[in-house]
């Protein structure tokens, strides 16, 4: 052949086979390499259109069975949910839900079939629907539908529209707002008496579909044997035996059984009780607590058992209760040295006897024990024997106060955990007797043994010491008189009542006494007068002035000394001051002859008759003129 001829022919073949490729490519769209509009979703060689039009089968050639990509050739999920095509996150209603709501369901029917049973995708539409409607059929409320669907399948499927934990996911509806779960059961189904009769009316094998043919959970993941031995409900022959449910408690405690026998063990929903022979869930026998009943137990067989329930250290384990909570251990003594007063007397009066009466008794005189209370103290208190003597208790308040009592006695002195109130006996923590405020009550202690046993308590000043009651509250000082006493009211009183009251605090001879404070400090003794008074210039210028009319209150009525004590005729011959022997003639005479009988008038009147003194001049003259 010609080079011409050659020229001419070998352009030409190439151009009928490249027409040839491109016809095959069209016919058969399986490329080595993808043209460059693959990814452009309006070009006509889309490859979203492919997968739609010839399914996926052919990429696994190069992008893997799986579909997740070979070498240099991308995974669908690179940008998919898998190699329908849908982006990620389709699955979810409101994703693929939305879309079919929307553009209706029949662009699915190219992946899925024509028939919604999974297509090429295997994906059918059926498995969460009643088909392409994304709806349940009619009716599918009825428990005879959806729950024959759950019985027969589980209720894994209904998670991907109702939620992973069924509480309404996407769809809004709850499995729970009419049942108590996935399961189906109605609420309220987990109490004996309902799934419990049912199963005993209707037989157990039913429950099986749910709970699997070994009852150990199924896909429901509950088992039978959680709470019961078995699909038959009930404990095995011969539980009540100490040997079978006592060994299972001590092995595992008693947690397991409040499922059905209550969280207080009192019967739950199985309506048996654990006190029905037991003090509790522990499983000892009534009134274990009593040292009669453990301590022997404990005396003879060792505390080497009670660690299984109570811990290997006693200090309470599973079941919450401590050796030590009584005991100084296991072994059931008190410690080394209890019997000091500063172990055992420290715990009473921090945490009260209460406890105490476990083993010494309700009323403290020994219990099973034997150690009465009594032995050594005059009750649970601890205090000595005679404590309660004014001697003992009363000297102790005097001497350090009444605060330490609070501690059994309570902050308000009324007993708390003693039981003995101060108030029974006393008006107070002071220790007075009842009614003790009353003026009458401690007025008339004072007035007979003096103010000063009030120190110990009121403070030796006695604004109110350790008690925190002063005198001065009431009294302007510890003597008790009121407040203003100091000016007219003692005066008033003395004159009304005379001094001799005043004896029982001031002394005998108003120097002081008990109270300290001397009348004649002020006075020239317990009359009142002021200093001086016995000066004539005084006491007898006051009679010239006013009379001795007055006198008579402290003097008497005769002037002979009255309350007072102190006569006028000691130095006069009589209130009217003159000195004795005035009567004769020799004295008074002399007087008016020299002075005149104008001064005799002051006290015997104008008129000589007497006046205030009662001594007229006409008795003995015919008138003033002698």
């Amino acid at each position: 052949m010609s080079l011409r001829i050659r020229t001419v022919i070998l352009p030409f073949m190439a151009a009928a086979a490249l027409l040839v490729g491109c016809a095959e490519r069209s016919s058969e769209p399986l490329p080595a390499a993808h043209p460059d509009t693959w990814s452009d979703t309006a070009a006509d060689d889309f490859h979203g259109a492919y997968v739609k039009a010839h399914a996926a089968e052919a990429c696994a050639s190069c992008h893997g069975d799986d579909y997740r990509g070979v070498d240099k050739a991308p995974g669908c999920y690179d940008c998919h949910d898998g190699i329908g095509g849908h982006p990620a996150g389709w699955a979810e209603r409101t994703a693929h839900g939305v879309a079919a709501d929307t553009t209706a369901a029949a662009g699915c029917a190219a992946c899925h079939g024509d028939d919604y049973r999974g297509g090429w995708s295997g994906v059918s539409c059926f498995q969460c629907h009643d088909g392409p409607s994304g709806a349940h059929p009619d009716g599918w409320d009825d428990p005879a539908q959806h729950g024959a669907v759950v019985r027969a399948n589980s209720a894994a499927s209904c998670a991907a529209c109702h939620g992973e934990d069924w509480t309404g996911g996407d769809t809004g509806t709850s499995c729970f707002d009419c049942h108590d779960g996935p399961g189906g059961h109605p609420a309220g189904w987990a109490a004996r008496t309902a799934h419990g009769v049912t199963a005993d009316t209707e037989g157990h094998e039913q429950c099986a579909d749910c709970h699997g043919a070994s009852y150990e959970g199924g896909w429901s993941g509950i088992s039978c044997y959680q709470c019961h031995n078995g699909p038959s409900g009930a404990h095995p022959d011969g539980w009540e035996d100490g040997d079978q449910h006592g060994a299972v408690v001590r092995l595992d405690s008693a947690v397991g059984c409040v499922a059905c026998h209550g969280e207080d063990y009192l019967g739950g929903t199985a309506e048996v009780s654990c006190y029905q022979c037991h003090d509790g869930p522990g499983g000892h026998p009534v009134d274990w607590a009593l040292r009669v009943q453990h301590g022997v137990e404990a005396d003879n067989l060792g505390a080497e058992r009670c660690a299984d329930c109570h811990g290997a250290d006693y200090l309470g384990g599973w079941t919450g209760v401590s050796c030590y909570q009584c005991h100084d251990g296991p072994d059931g003594r008190h410690a080394e040295g209890w019997a000091a007063p500063e172990q055992h007397g420290a715990a009473v009066r921090a945490d009260g006897a209460v406890s105490c009466t476990a083993c010494h008794g309700v009323d403290y005189r020994g219990g099973d024990t034997g150690a009465s209370c009594y032995d050594c103290h005059d009750g649970p208190g601890g205090h000595p024997v005679g404590w309660s003597s004014p001697d003992a208790h009363g000297g102790e308040v005097v001497s350090g106060g009444s605060l330490a009592c609070t501690d059994c006695h309570g902050a308000d002195y009324t007993g708390d955990w003693s039981g003995v109130s101060c108030f029974q006996c006393h008006d107070g923590p002071s220790g007075h007797p009842a009614g003790w405020s009353d003026g009458s009550a401690h007025g008339a202690e004072v007035v007979a043994n003096s103010a000063l046993g009030c120190t110990s308590c009121h403070g030796a000043d006695y604004r109110g010491g350790t008690s925190g009651v002063s005198c001065y509250t009431c009294h302007d000082g510890p003597g008790g008189h009121s407040f203003s006493w100091q000016y007219s009211r003692h005066a008033d009183y003395v004159w009304a009542n005379s001094a001799l009251s005043c004896r029982a605090c001031h002394g005998d001879d108003y120097q002081g006494g008990w109270s300290g404070v001397s009348c004649y400090r002020c006075h020239d003794g317990p009359g009142g007068h002021y200093s001086g008074w016995g000066d004539r210039d005084q006491h007898g210028q006051f009679v010239v002035d006013n009379t001795g009319l007055s006198c008579r209150t402290c003097h008497g009525a005769d002037y002979a000394g009255g309350w007072s004590e102190v006569s006028c005729y000691q130095c006069h011959d009589g209130p009217g001051g003159h000195p004795s022997g005035w009567r004769a003639p020799s004295q008074h005479g002399n007087y008016a002859e020299t002075y005149g009988i104008h001064s005799c008038a002051a006290c015997h009147g104008a008129d000589y008759r007497g006046d205030w003194t009662g001594v007229s001049c006409y008795q003995c003259h015919g008138g003033p003129n002698p």
